[in-house]
């Protein structure tokens, strides 16, 4: 068993929790109604937003995570040699340590997706209280009366816009974490805001739709603002854009964990049958690329015993590649490839 080998099987149970977070997305967005929806931004409701907004049971993304716990389990077993004097071993998936993990796991998922869908409620609902002020040398041109976000224009913001193409929503800020639907907002604020300076710092999104470039350019040229339908088109794709890394950056996060935790509880359930604990030891892996942090490249070969953690240099603790449990945040598992691997010293 190589790294590249665990990367490869991790990787490829990752495109269908993709497809199942986005499809959760459009499922809550397309139940939602805009009236309800204005009405709560109306009273500034926002804890009926999130319960109306909630992610809810998350039911097939958390099924599939514990598929690849279990996937992870099966590639270790097939991997190592067991000592024969523990006997005939096969994992079980409905021991209690293992069905705690998953439980726990599926608890945090949820949790954090109520967190994100906060975070992007207070966003939009913020935004509807700040004024966008033309520059002084465009007042001329275009109303000085401040331009504030509508109840209804803040409910589309948040759900997104039904496109003529496929009839559905697309778009909104909902399923993206605080600072995405930030980036969406920021984005439409530097549209509509008519300021040259701020429309070209759009320009440099790497996640924009380059077609739309030539209509922000002649705005600039002009001196004028985007006009809205065309910002609502422009940052509605970008929220799109954003939403499909997020769900490809989360997808491998939760894999990456699921797989690695799935692997770590055979041991677990080898211990229990009677190995030496103090036999089991695990060694850090990077793929020895450029792509690879600068943190983990570090930890490349740290070496320790099973019960220990790796640790990075930032002072994150991870029991393995995308472990949680420690308290290692997204900047140590976010598109992380590493894995490790693990021995049993013979006696």
């Amino acid at each position: 068993m190589t790294p590249a080998q665990i990367i490869q099987a991790i990787e490829g149970m990752e495109p269908a929790m993709q497809r199942a977070y986005l499809e959760q997305v459009k499922t809550v967005v397309g139940a939602a109604t805009v009236a309800e929806v204005e009405r709560l931004i109306a009273d500034e409701d926002e804890d009926g937003l999130v319960a109306l907004l909630s992610l809810g049971a998350l039911s097939v993304f958390l099924e599939l995570a514990r598929s690849v716990f279990i996937a992870g389990a099966r590639f270790e077993v097939k991997a190592i040699s067991i000592p024969r004097d523990l006997g005939r071993f096969e994992f079980d998936a409905r021991q209690p340590a293992a069905e705690q993990w998953v439980s726990a796991k599926a608890e945090e998922i949820r949790a954090n997706a109520t967190i994100d869908v906060r975070a992007a409620v207070r966003e939009v609902m913020g935004r509807r209280r700040r004024a966008v002020v033309w520059p002084a040398a465009q007042q001329v041109q275009v109303s000085a009366t401040p331009m504030v976000r509508t109840p209804r224009q803040s409910a589309l913001d948040l759900l997104g816009r039904v496109s003529a193409q496929t009839g559905s929503r697309s778009g909104g800020v909902i399923g993206l974490p605080g600072n995405y639907a930030q980036y969406v907002l920021n984005a439409r604020a530097q549209l509509l805001g008519g300021n040259p300076d701020e429309m070209r710092k759009y320009l440099q999104r790497k996640r924009r739709d380059r077609r739309f470039d030539g209509i922000v350019n002649r705005a600039i040229k002009a001196g004028t603002p985007v006009a809205q339908a065309d910002v609502d088109k422009i940052a509605g794709r970008y929220a799109d854009r954003l939403m499909k890394t997020y769900a490809e950056m989360l997808s491998k996060a939760e894999a990456l964990e699921s797989f690695g935790a799935g692997r770590d509880q055979v041991y677990e359930q080898l211990i229990a049958q009677g190995l030496d604990r103090d036999s089991v030891t695990k060694t850090w892996r990077d793929r020895g690329d450029k792509k690879v942090r600068h943190t983990h490249s570090v930890m490349g070969g740290q070496e320790v015993q099973k019960d220990q953690p790796f640790q990075s240099p930032a002072g994150a603790l991870l029991r393995y590649p995308g472990d949680t449990s420690l308290g290692a945040g997204w900047s140590e598992r976010a598109n992380c490839r590493c894995s490790a691997i693990y021995k049993i010293r013979r006696k």
